[in-house]
């Protein structure tokens, strides 16, 4: 018998697995996207947070940012300690040179997408989703209303995407 925990697992699954996989393969090489979504979705069934969370899309592409966090750093970790065990010493060009001409192209064209953003909303969205910042703290950040900040965010969100879809190949 499926748990709630279990059918929103599913349902997200279903609704953004292809979002997920998409976002995935822009950062990871293609080979390791459905890997990492496959943990990312174990790791949202470990999770004893039945109804808490508020958004569970945004929470699943959370957890897949910090999943890949996770991915990179033991990435660059293991690329050093190889290094370091031939002999090697790695160096910021070195890691550099991973970043590929597609990785170069989807930042232009997220910042190109940004920029068409009115002001308030790309603020909005920046704090959210790079400094992590709460709706209050952005609220009080930009000297707006907690709902105002969602606003912003939902509407910054929807332009994003939108936009990203229409440029992808």
């Amino acid at each position: 018998m499926n748990r709630p925990r279990d059918l929103v697992v599913a349902h997200l699954a279903a609704e953004h697995g292809k979002d997920l996989l998409r976002f995935l393969s822009r950062r990871v090489r293609a080979a390791d996207a459905p890997d990492l979504a496959q943990e990312v979705y174990v790791r949202l069934l470990r999770l004893g947070l039945d109804n808490v969370i508020r958004n569970p899309e945004a929470y699943l592409f959370r957890v897949a940012s910090n999943l890949l966090h996770e991915f990179e750093m033991n990435r660059r970790a293991t690329v050093a300690g190889l290094q370091r065990w031939s002999g090697q010493q790695a160096t910021e060009d070195q890691f550099t040179a991973d970043i590929s001409q597609r990785d170069i192209v989807v930042g232009r064209q997220l910042r190109e997408v940004l920029a068409e953003l009115p002001e308030m909303h790309r603020a909005v969205l920046i704090l959210h989703r790079q400094e992590g910042l709460t709706y209050e703290e952005i609220g009080k950040r930009l000297s707006i209303s907690a709902s105002t900040v969602k606003k912003y965010l939902r509407v910054g969100l929807r332009h994003c995407r939108a936009r990203l879809r229409t440029l992808e190949p």
